[in-house]
């Protein structure tokens, strides 16, 4: 899986809308063959009001680069709320589970919401500007 970069939600708003720094890197990424999302990625934007206008083109982006949320990825994740939210810096169950996913799997994590994603222990960020 090496190179492989799991790109987050905020990034792929910015590639459907064709506008913001994640609509580049997540072009550049899925040109270069190296996208990847996670099943966490696609629940996000089913919750989101343009889903159903974009229903083809978000599945198509999908196929063949959704990484899985197995036990393992569950559990890092689990992991990762645990330890976040005893020292008190918690965060989303949604954004824990892409964490725990990234962990397990040893992937690299492209988001602007460094803010969160930089509490877990261990989780390589990509800065959305550098790749």
């Amino acid at each position: 899986m090496a190179g492989l970069v799991v790109v987050d939600t905020d990034l792929v708003i910015d590639f459907l809308r064709g506008r913001g720094p994640g609509a580049q890197l997540t072009r550049r990424l899925l040109i270069e063959r190296r996208l990847r999302l996670t099943a966490v990625t696609g629940f996000e934007l089913r919750v989101g009001a343009e889903f159903l206008a974009r229903r083809d083109q978000i599945l198509g982006l999908f196929r063949s680069r959704t990484v899985p949320v197995d036990l393992a990825s569950a559990l890092r994740g689990g992991e990762v709320a645990s330890a976040l939210r005893a020292s008190g810096t918690g965060i989303g169950f949604a954004d824990c589970i892409q964490a725990g996913i990234c962990l397990r799997y040893g992937l690299p994590l492209a988001t602007r919401n460094r803010k969160h994603f930089e509490r877990v222990e261990g989780l390589q960020l990509i800065d959305v500007e550098a790749v």
